[in-house]
């Protein structure tokens, strides 16, 4: 990113956005109006606090967040040999409103910086001809983007949440804000990205930011996960929503990015890329979507995975966290410490491991199942993102491992029963102290299954509305021809969305499971999925396999239970994980809100304004406990 500015290199503390939530409370110290008023001046003043809330999202604390809060709670985690007290009562479902990861600071923080570039950019405009109409719009696009992104995992993880759309600068506002409900935050972050989301430019003439900072895909992207929320929930006709339109919606959001990645694929403009050489030409062939090839030749290597997270902002990417190389201010500590590196006494550091749930057997069969994730063994999902070793800890090696080879030839044969994915001495990315991984938000595979989510979600609303009995015999047994992707305003029928919801999902499967060409066996059988509920367990089961370790599994499952009304399959997912003290969180999770996160006790300490979530008060967690 932009360096600083020059001029405001002694003014950091206090003119980047009043940036800091001070001692973890929402009070802000206000910029002095004097500093105001010389600093907010022309472009390069809005920039390089533009810069700061990009910035702000690589520094210490934002992706540990992510990790923690949309990994670490899900069945896809276990302590590792650095877990602090803290993260192992979390892990344990042991929740206290003391708990240091309860802490929001670093995600307050972005949403401040945001705000006042929001606030005061105008002004600049009005100053300074050089910076256009164009540039405001741009930067305005940029800076609502990244502060719903932040407003949405919060609300994910604790539900209601202080919610402001004004900065704190001013001493004359209180900035102890109470908790606003979920669906108001959600209906307002809709129509704030609504309001600019073709603003964004479509691409950058610089690669890296292309997927580094806010283009119009990562816009329309965000907009998609905001309208599959809002339609994801069983008490919607409460808050005047209507799911099947916000399902539809979604539809048309992926719509727009999916055919961006299309036609940049036919016009293979990616700068320094050969994409006819890279993509996998039997799943573009067939189901009409352009994903970077495995390599069916196991022993060559994971090409697609190395791509995405080894070498990084790769041409799968829409936006995530870029940490250039070579960058000595700018380092990915975050993924490091939670998942595997060196301290500065090249000790590792591994807080937490994949948890044994995730293989419950070594895989043997070449028979796709959805009673077991990884059953069929030539899954590069499987071969890359962990090492598995019965008996040992699973450590992660998605993000971690620069070159993966996945091996399978060399520790089995695909045909065999012998299977490790990847050497437990492989060499990881220079001991861990170069930290450069870049942490992606959002990437293809995860717009197609957002819009497969939301087709089989409104093929059921359609089924169950549905008076054409035609329509109901037929339901969930053709196959449509897949050559081409198909728009989705063109699927009118429960037949047509559940078909295409399931070439999706296929496409995902296939390209990481390239032994399937030759054996159909391998992979999900259509004449299977004949319901919803069939539907669902498909969908999340291939959602689980493909974002492995990406912070979206426990957000999946907190989505899926606000659907559902109840966290039955919330429990069934993740009550493996707590041993012992799994009656008790059983007794916890049947209730809604045991879902969230507690607001940190000190944060309710300087906010009187402020009340606990519920089932985390005081009084009922010295009962509990």
């Amino acid at each position: 990113m932009k360096n600083i500015n020059n001029k405001i290199k002694s003014l950091v503390a206090i003119a980047f956005a009043g940036v800091a939530f001070s001692s973890c409370s929402l009070d802000m110290l206000p910029l002095n109006e004097v500093v105001l008023e010389n600093y907010w001046t022309d472009k390069s003043d809005v920039e390089s606090v533009v810069a700061s809330c990009y910035c702000g999202m690589q520094e210490n604390g934002y992706v540990t967040d992510m990790i923690v809060w949309g990994e670490n709670r899900s069945d896809n985690i276990s302590a590792g040999i650095s877990a602090s007290g803290d993260l192992i009562n979390l892990l344990k479902g042991n929740l206290k409103t003391t708990n240091g990861y309860n802490n929001w600071s670093a995600m307050y923080t972005v949403i401040n910086r945001c705000n006042t570039v929001l606030y005061y950019a105008p002004e600049v405009a009005e100053k300074d001809p050089n910076y256009t109409k164009s540039d405001l719009a741009i930067n305005i696009a940029e800076c609502k983007a990244i502060r719903a992104m932040s407003y949405l995992t919060l609300i994910k993880t604790f539900k209601d949440v202080p919610f402001t759309l004004n900065p704190s600068i001013d001493d004359n506002v209180d900035y102890r804000l109470p908790k606003t409900e979920f669906n108001v935050i959600l209906d307002s972050l809709i129509n704030d990205i609504e309001s600019c989301k073709d603003d964004a430019p479509i691409r950058y003439s610089d690669k890296l930011y292309n997927t580094g900072k806010i283009t119009r895909a990562a816009m329309y992207s965000l907009l998609a996960e905001l309208y599959l929320w809002r339609a994801s929930d069983y008490n919607a006709a409460a808050y005047n929503h209507n799911p099947q339109e916000d399902y539809q919606k979604c539809i048309e959001c992926c719509d727009y990015v999916i055919n961006y990645k299309i036609q940049q694929y036919e016009e293979n403009n990616i700068q320094d890329e050969d994409l006819t050489k890279t993509v996998d030409a039997e799943v573009w062939s067939k189901y009409g979507y352009p994903l970077l090839a495995e390599s069916s030749n196991y022993s060559s290597g994971a090409a697609a995975s190395t791509a995405i997270f080894g070498t990084g902002n790769s041409f799968e990417s829409i936006f995530e966290l870029t940490y250039k190389y070579g960058s000595t201010t700018k380092l990915n500590t975050d993924v490091s410490y939670m998942y595997g590196g060196y301290d500065e006494k090249n000790a590792l550091v591994q807080c937490v491991v994949g948890n044994e749930n995730i293989m419950t057997q070594a895989p043997s069969s070449a028979n796709y199942s959805d009673e077991t994730l990884f059953g069929v063994y030539t899954d590069y999902r499987m071969l890359t993102s962990f090492y598995y070793k019965s008996g040992n800890s699973y450590n992660i090696y998605k993000y971690v491992v620069d070159q993966n080879y996945a091996g399978i030839d060399t520790y089995g044969t695909v045909s065999g029963s012998a299977f490790k994915p990847a050497s437990s001495s492989q060499s990881r990315r220079s001991g861990y102290k170069l930290q450069y991984e870049g942490w992606i938000m959002y990437r293809l595979t995860e717009i197609m299954l957002f819009r497969a989510e939301a087709e089989m979600e409104l093929a059921g609303l359609k089924s169950a509305d549905a008076t054409d009995s035609e329509e109901t015999e037929n339901s969930g047994v053709r196959m449509r021809k897949a050559s081409v992707a198909v728009s989705g305003s063109s699927l009118s029928t429960a037949d047509e969305l559940y078909d295409d919801a399931f070439n999706i999902i296929s496409a995902v499967y296939l390209r990481s499971n390239p032994a399937c060409k030759n054996t159909t066996s391998a992979a999900p059988a259509r004449s299977k999925y004949t319901t919803l509920e069939s539907f669902r367990k498909l969908l999340m089961n291939e959602r689980r396999r493909e974002f492995l370790f990406e912070g979206k599994r426990y957000f999946d499952l907190v989505r899926f239970s606000r659907r559902l009304g109840n966290t039955s399959y919330l429990q069934s997912a993740i009550i493996s994980k707590y041993g012992e003290a799994s009656k008790a969180v059983i007794i916890k999770l049947a209730q809604l809100d045991f879902m969230y996160m507690p607001i940190l006790k000190s944060q309710i300490q300087v906010n009187p304004n402020l009340t606990q979530n519920p089932c985390y008060d005081d009084e009922e967690e010295s009962v509990k406990n």
